[in-house]
């Protein structure tokens, strides 16, 4: 897997609210979340209950595309991520180490047991009006 370059790293790491998309069968639902970025492994760590609906429609197709994006109220300041990815609940160890990753960026969180998810990127478009106007970077795990 290609590792995510620096500027896409920093900016996913210095915020930490993902919007997530995802569909079943019959309709689209987008949910909330807060995530910690764990970029080594080149994804987002997010809890949420299987038995929340965003839960369930991860559980039936893992396929999703999300976004990370702070409200900027100038045009000359945006910058954001929009991304497509695989969501995985996970079990055992790797539940453990995940919700110890998680919960060192969100303490509160090691208080609140959970069912803990992986949100593993598969490709990245990140903008920044800051520098460039409409400048775009992107990034695929498997080029």
């Amino acid at each position: 897997m290609n590792p995510i370059s620096t500027t896409i790293a920093e900016f996913i790491a210095k915020n930490h609210l993902v919007s997530l998309a995802c569909q079943d069968e019959q309709e689209l639902w987008c949910a909330n979340c807060f995530y910690a970025f764990d970029r080594e492994n080149c994804r987002l760590i997010i809890l949420t209950k299987s038995t929340t609906k965003h839960g369930m429609m991860m559980l039936k197709n893992s396929r999703i595309a999300g976004t990370i994006a702070p409200q900027s109220e100038s045009i000359r300041h945006i910058a954001g991520v929009q991304f497509v990815a695989n969501a995985r609940c996970l079990n055992g160890n790797e539940k453990e180490v995940a919700h110890r990753y998680y919960s060192a960026r969100h303490p509160i969180a090691a208080l609140i047991p959970s069912e803990v998810w992986e949100v593993k990127f598969e490709q990245i478009k990140y903008t920044n009006n800051k520098m460039v106007f409409a400048k775009k970077e992107y990034w695929n795990a498997t080029d």
